[in-house]
């Protein structure tokens, strides 16, 4: 499975250019770094992350430590 979202944020780590989940699939193809079956079949946008994991061990209401007022570093 191809995963474009991090490959989306590599591009735009490397060039500064924010590009389409579907350019970036284009891109790959164009570079021949998959294949067209891959194209088609393979290439993970991240729209469902729960199906990937039986549960999610995060919490996005809590504060990393370093920011909980009172909490020494």
């Amino acid at each position: 499975m191809i995963n474009l979202i991090y490959i989306r944020a590599a591009i735009e780590a490397a060039t500064g250019v924010r590009v389409s989940l579907d350019e970036t699939r284009q891109l790959l193809l164009e570079e021949g770094l998959i294949t067209r079956k891959q194209y088609n079949n393979d290439c993970y946008s991240g729209v469902d992350y729960g199906s990937l994991f039986e549960y999610d061990a995060s919490d996005v209401n809590k504060q990393p430590l370093d920011l909980v007022e009172g909490l020494p570093l």
